[in-house]
């Protein structure tokens, strides 16, 4: 049975979120029932999401729409907010709703608690509320939180899951992808070939290339790497993904300090809580913390 829908998720599984935007709003799509209409939505806001135009979301869709696009407009709201009591209460409203009969069944309120739980760092309780992997998009979230955890073993079965219920759709050779670059030695060189793959019969999108750049990386190709990765700039100047790359990329290429400067200023602007910075954060407290003993020592 064909997916009318099709060209949309993919567009938005590969990243081209704009792109998502426009298939949705094109005048050649002829969805065939309420429950397309519904995911069509679903996509776009979760596009707009992306794309960080967190207005658009908040104010289109109303306190009287279904269950599914409620949950998004919640992860919009949640992704927009900067202050910790915020987020506290829209995980709040999120449990409220994991223990409501009438929505702790429904894909997208799970698929939803499973992103803000991997947002926060929280792997198992995001675990927990992917387990039942009704829809490929959960299983492939499930995917991307066992390999957050280290636990490539089980991201495997649940690779498999996905292979199962569609063995040729993008989300599962994005999840082998990211399975055989976590699986090292060869695989990496298979991964590389699935987002080349992917690339020559859609588009280069930023997440794409982002792979590409990665496996090379492991393969200590970094200056291979730096050349996906300037078109994965190109194509989004402030993506987090491609701007963290960089910055590990500059630093094994030996870039001169302004140009690391550059890409970290850049990526303090854009994403101030990403992983990269709030390491060095935390190693610049520790070395503030400790600096003192080694004057008092010498």
């Amino acid at each position: 049975m064909a997916d009318d829908l099709f060209s949309i998720k993919n567009e938005f599984y590969l990243g081209n979120y704009q792109g998502a935007i426009n298939e949705a709003q094109s005048g050649d799509l002829e969805l065939s029932s309420p429950n397309d209409e519904r995911d069509r939505d679903i996509i776009v806001y979760r596009s707009y999401i992306a794309l960080g135009q967190f207005d658009v979301v908040q104010s289109e869709i109303g306190d009287d729409a279904q269950p599914a696009l409620q949950a998004v407009k919640l992860l919009g709201a949640y992704m927009s907010y900067s202050d910790k009591d915020q987020k506290e209460l829209a995980e709040q409203t999120l449990k409220v709703w994991l223990s409501d009969p009438a929505t702790q069944n429904n894909p997208t309120v799970a698929l939803v608690a499973g992103i803000i739980y991997l947002e926060k760092g929280e792997l198992e309780e995001a675990a927990r509320v992917l387990h039942a992997g009704t829809t490929l998009e959960m299983v492939a979230l499930q995917v991307q939180v066992y390999l957050k955890m280290a636990r490539v073993d089980v991201a495997q079965k649940s690779l498999t899951i996905m292979t199962n219920m569609e063995d040729d759709a993008t989300l599962t050779q994005l999840c082998s992808a990211w399975v055989n670059m976590e699986l090292g030695g060869e695989k990496i060189q298979d991964a590389f070939y699935t987002f080349q793959e992917l690339a020559d019969k859609y588009n280069e999108t930023a997440l794409l290339l982002n792979g590409m750049a990665c496996c090379q990386m492991h393969m200590g190709k970094f200056d291979e790497a730096e050349k996906y990765l300037l078109k994965a700039l190109s194509k989004n100047a402030s993506d987090p993904q491609t701007l963290q790359n960089l910055i590990v990329c500059a630093q094994h290429t030996r870039k001169a300090a302004e140009v690391v400067t550059r890409y970290m200023n850049t990526l303090s602007r854009v994403a101030p809580s990403c992983p990269l910075l709030q390491r060095r954060s935390q190693a610049e407290a520790l070395f503030d913390k400790h600096a003192p003993s080694f004057k008092a020592a010498a």
